[in-house]
């Protein structure tokens, strides 16, 4: 009989190679990337392009146009356009972030017929009508307005800027920016980005040759004659800056930690983000043991090394009460310093290790997340066995390269310190 006080044995997590995608070119040059897995009959489309903040003018204005694609086109007003996607029963958004804009629709295989031609006529006949634009952006100085009202949001907001000086990265929005947004500003965003620059489709789910087809008979025959727009260097600032922002009546406060950082194609990448695993980037994490359960100073803390195409930043963010601010950024401080003087322990080693690979492999069960991974490779510019050396990477690292990165990228001299409470 089995004796269910006896725990069964724990075996290391083996590599799984990460799967292959199939890869088409439509007739307009438009590259299509596939994972066509699963049994169910649905399908992820993504089309991504370069519509996001690092090509806008002005703050506020990329998020802007990619909501306002959604309010009506030359042939359909807003409501009969979400009235459109609602009866295929499909999912979509439009949205842009610090490098592209996307347009993803999730939806039932034999609806794909109906719904390649709405985001079609979006992409190409978006009118952006006087009365919609007007009301959106209320709405959306208003949610902005309630957005720094929250501490955790005000100091990420300004750390980022501070990490980023001068550079797209680094631009926030106010309610006052959207003072700076008109029909017209949106109409030319929307002409220079989305309707003239040549994206990329990422497709998954239950996908068939006939799908595909379709997609070069539709969006494929679109004209995406815009100039390529162009990916300016990433201007970082290394000068260590504090920031103590006092926000009346705020129960806690958000403290953010950090200093600029590398981005996945840069080669001290997989043994770096192994490194802010062991300090704060799971549940088991030094920063969680010592700042959450031994001091008991937060519900939560982690640290992320947060890369983007042009580059990244890596922070710690968690909140507080007041008065132990300071008494956190110390403990912060001293986890960074005990692992970049002392080897950690063989057995954390193991237990991170099998997290990671656990982790990684249990993303692989679905299409839909592999694509996003497919994404990730394409629109940063990584090795197509990226994901393999990322699990190599894994089994492979040592106590003494964990060290050597807290050592090489963890300067505290040079960490920015934003607390907003």
């Amino acid at each position: 009989m089995l004796d269910r006080r006896i725990a069964p044995a724990a075996y290391p997590v083996e590599k799984v190679l990460f799967p292959k995608p199939a890869q088409y070119t439509l007739a307009n040059g438009i590259e299509v990337w596939v994972i066509s897995a699963g049994e169910q009959e649905v399908f992820k489309f993504e089309l991504t392009t370069k519509a996001g903040a690092i090509h806008s003018p002005l703050a506020g204005l990329a998020g802007m146009t990619a909501s306002l694609m959604k309010r009506g086109t030359l042939s359909r007003s807003a409501q009969e356009i979400h009235q459109a996607f609602d009866f295929y029963g499909a999912f979509w958004d439009i949205q842009a972030s610090l490098d592209h804009g996307t347009f993803t629709v999730y939806g039932l295989t034999k609806h794909f017929h109906s719904l390649i031609p709405l985001v079609r006529e979006i992409l190409q006949d978006a009118t952006f009508p006087s009365e919609e634009v007007e009301k959106e952006i209320e709405i959306e100085r208003q949610k902005t307005k309630l957005n720094w009202e929250k501490t955790s949001y005000a100091a990420s907001q300004k750390f980022r800027a501070q990490v980023f000086q001068d550079d797209p990265y680094g631009r926030f929005t106010v309610a006052k920016d959207f003072d700076n947004l008109d029909q017209q500003t949106l109409i030319n965003q929307y002409q220079l980005t989305w309707s003239s620059q040549k994206p990329v489709i990422f497709l998954s789910g239950k996908i068939s040759e006939e799908q595909i087809a379709y997609l070069d008979q539709t969006i494929g025959q679109v004209s995406f004659s815009g100039t390529e727009l162009q990916v300016h260097p990433l201007n970082a600032t290394s000068k260590p800056i504090k920031i103590r922002e006092e926000k009346e009546g705020s129960v806690q406060s958000s403290i953010r930690f950090g200093l600029p950082a590398i981005s996945r194609t840069h080669p001290d990448y997989f043994q770096c983000s192994f490194m802010n695993t062991v300090l704060g980037g799971y549940f088991g994490s030094r920063l969680q043991k010592n700042i959450r359960e031994d001091k008991g100073f937060t519900y939560g803390i982690s640290s992320s090394l947060v890369p983007y195409p042009r580059g990244g930043y890596w922070v710690v963010g968690t909140d507080v009460n007041g008065e132990n601010v300071e008494a956190t950024l110390a403990e912060i401080k001293k986890e960074i310093i005990i692992l970049q003087n002392d080897l950690i322990p063989s057995e954390e080693l193991d237990i991170v290790k099998s997290y990671l690979m656990g982790s990684f492999t249990g993303e692989l069960t679905q299409a839909f997340d592999i694509a996003e991974k497919v994404r990730v490779i394409q629109l940063d510019g990584l090795a197509p066995d990226f994901y393999d050396q990322f699990q190599d990477s894994i089994q492979n690292i040592q106590a003494q390269d964990i060290r050597n990165m807290a050592a090489k990228y963890l300067n505290l001299d040079l960490m920015h310190e934003v607390v907003v409470g």
